[in-house]
């Protein structure tokens, strides 16, 4: 599997879909480990049930967070809120701590305790290749220099500090117009890994004059009035160096007069923009798109303008509760050729055709909670000619993209009476990878107690079929954020208890033993084992709760309910079943011989008995192939077969005597005599 990184900002937008994550993600609700963030979880008895302080204004976040090259990099969000901490991603250990209360001079703090210089907002990974250099070079920045306006570069390797640009955005007077140009407008991650801001300016002071502008972070640290040597191919940014923001932009070209707003970017292909218009009781102004050309050497170029005519709102915007629950545009999808508007108060979408400008479908009502759902753009999603409604009604509507044809929904249903938003959770999807969709469940700010049943689930793209789940909050101020997928791990701030959480498959160990260790030829043997979950946080739990064999690796349907018994003091799940073990033989003949396949406890162990058939040594294997929850493993063991005794032939003895018989014959011959002795002796009488 190659390895995924989690960049945060624009690194993690495609096409329409925010959120994306390359690589694989977690197929299983295994926890690798976690770690506390703060204090978490009930505070005192005197206290009742209310808990530590969780997300909302002065909360507790992980945020950004990066993930690069196997770290995680999250900002102090508890106060004293100050520096960012270096976890590894694979172990949960802490690896460093970077101080922002020391070497810059010139930050302040705020009311909340925060210390903003220096805090994190996104990593990089550049990729130069000249003629004189190729590869990459990780980064980690922060937008809060020690001056306004003054951007941070660090070594993602080290944490240590390496440059800065200042002057990131200008701002200049054009007539009777400000202009601000620079680090404003659409972020970008670029191919090349640059940190990208598209702007559509009007710098003309009498008459209008429209450019387009990308202002980038490469072309800052890059640009010298001159050059020397061949530095014009080398990538150098010089230590401690302050750059200036007014030389990064690579590209300011001139554009015809276009009107709106950047609402997509393909980089080298074309940028989309324009106004969405308007239709309700105050009268009916036309939307208008237009694309402009991105391709080299002809940047700038009007490709096409539609006009078209949006929805009927079903109220006009600025009405009391209607302010923000009329008609939007919702979002843009070039490459299925479609864009959507929104209308809150209907809790309908509509969809048109980006060719053609006319409307092509119109979805019913959904569930009458998304009308708190549907008030801000990140509540729908596009992936895989798929865009995804979901927010507080509790389910996750999987639309076709070009038909507006229901595909799929998916609920998530109350536990109980927890929620007090009836019969659902509010829900959102705060990732999407390798067609999966993952869930969280939070809301804007979270009162105590903290109400139970809040899962992060993963659900099938495709199908909707929830694949696994697991109780947490996500520290977000939203359903449908909060989660960073990385090298096939999920990392998740969890409210119930403020540990961070990475899930995903984790090793395994597998062992094997048999006795007698030589036995005779037709005797039975005791094959026996365990299999035990080899994660970090499993092993951490092991020593500390003297689990002399290791903790138990469970099946993948056991997983939720023995992940919340390790680690968040939930009930033991008396139903939990363990994992199949193959059991083989390679006998004296070198054949080999399957014995049978057994599934091991929640003490981690198996056993079989068996008997071998020929005389000789065996090698015995166990081999657990592994599951979405563990890599597989593996162990041998040995016995010996001995000959059985050979039973001695019985021994022959000579016929026995009678000698009662005997016996009595000489009797006979005794009385006989004794008869003529006593003859012989009257006639000589």
């Amino acid at each position: 599997m190659l390895a995924s990184n989690w960049l945060a900002g624009a690194a993690q937008n495609v096409g329409p879909t925010e959120n994306f994550a390359y690589g694989k993600g977690p197929e299983s609700a295994h926890i690798m480990w976690a770690t506390p963030i703060w204090s978490g979880g009930i505070m005192d008895e005197r206290y009742g049930d209310t808990g530590y302080q969780t997300m909302h204004y002065e909360g507790v976040s992980l945020s950004p967070p990066i993930i690069l090259d196997g770290h995680i990099y999250y900002n102090v969000q508890s106060l004293p809120r100050e520096g960012w901490w270096c976890v590894n991603l694979y172990t949960g250990e802490k690896e460093y701590f970077h101080n922002t209360t020391g070497a810059v001079a010139g930050v302040s703090g705020s009311s909340s305790g925060s210390i903003r210089g220096e805090s994190l907002a996104f990593g990089q990974i550049y990729n130069y290749d000249s003629g004189n250099q190729h590869g990459g070079f990780p980064y980690l920045w922060s937008t809060n220099g020690p001056t306004t306006g003054t951007w941070m570069m660090f070594d993602a390797y080290s944490s240590n500090y390496i440059c800065g640009i200042a002057n990131t955005t200008q701002t200049e007077r054009r007539g009777t117009r400000t202009i601000t140009t620079g680090a404003t407008g659409t972020a970008v991650y670029g191919k090349d890994g640059s940190i990208l801001r598209y702007n559509i300016v009007n710098l003309g002071t009498t008459t209008p004059a429209y450019f387009l502008q990308v202002w980038n972070t490469s072309r800052a640290i890059w640009w010298k009035r001159s050059w020397s040597s061949n530095d014009y191919w080398m990538w150098r940014p010089g230590l401690n160096e302050t750059y200036d923001g007014r030389n990064g932009f690579s590209l300011n070209v001139s554009i015809p007069a276009v009107q709106g707003s950047i609402l997509a970017v393909r980089e080298d292909q074309y940028v989309i923009g324009g106004t969405t218009g308007q239709n309700d009781a105050r009268g009916i102004i036309q939307g208008n798109f237009w694309a402009l050309s991105l391709k080299p050497g002809q940047e700038g170029t009007l490709l096409w303008n539609i006009t078209f005519t949006p929805p009927q709102a079903a109220a006009v915007p600025g009405e009391g509760v209607n302010t923000y629950r009329g008609m939007r545009f919702d979002t843009i999808s070039p490459e299925d050729g479609v864009f959507i508007y929104r209308e809150q108060l209907t809790r309908k979408y509509w969809g048109f055709s980006l060719a053609t400008g006319q409307q092509i479908w119109e979805t019913q009502p959904e569930a009458q909670m998304q009308f708190y759902g549907l008030s801000t753009a990140d509540c729908t999603g596009v992936y895989e000619g798929k865009f995804f409604s979901y927010g507080y009604g509790g389910q996750v509507v999987a639309y076709n993209i070009t038909t507006g044809k229901i595909l799929w929904t998916y609920t998530a249903k109350n536990v109980g009476f927890e929620s007090p938003y009836g019969g659902t959770y509010p829900v959102g999807i705060a990732a999407y990878c390798d067609g999966k969709l993952y869930l969280t469940t939070s809301e804007h700010s979270p009162t105590q107690p903290l109400f139970r049943g809040s899962y992060l689930r993963c659900i099938n793209a495709t199908t909707g079929e929830e694949i696994w789940k697991v109780l947490h909050w996500s520290a977000a101020m939203a359903a449908g954020s909060g989660v960073a997928i990385a090298d096939g791990y999920a990392v998740s701030l969890n409210s119930y208890d403020n540990q961070i959480y990475c899930y995903g498959k984790g090793p395994s160990m597998t062992t094997v033993t048999a006795s007698p260790k030589v036995s005779v030829n037709g005797d039975a043997v005791l094959i026996e084992g365990t299999v035990t979950d080899q994660a970090p946080g499993a092993r951490k739990l092991a020593e500390k709760l003297g689990y002399a064999n290791g903790v138990a690796a469970v099946s993948d349907a056991s997983m939720q309910g023995w992940m919340e018994y390790l680690y968040m003091q939930q009930a033991y799940p008396a139903n939990a079943k363990g994992v199949e073990v193959t059991l083989d033989t390679i006998d004296p003949n070198g054949n080999f011989i399957h014995i049978g396949t057994v599934t091991s406890d929640t003490s981690g162990g198996f056993k079989k008995m068996w008997t071998p058939e020929v005389p000789g040594e065996y090698t015995i294997i166990a081999t657990f192939a592994g599951t979405n929850s563990y890599y597989g493993s593996y162990a041998e063991t040995y016995v010996g077969v001995s000959e059985a005794p050979q039973e001695s032939p019985p021994v022959e003895y000579p016929q026995p005597i009678d000698y009662t018989m005997h016996f009595v014959g000489v009797g006979v011959a005794i009385i006989l005599v004794v008869i003529i002795v006593g003859v012989l002796i009257l006639r000589k009488k």
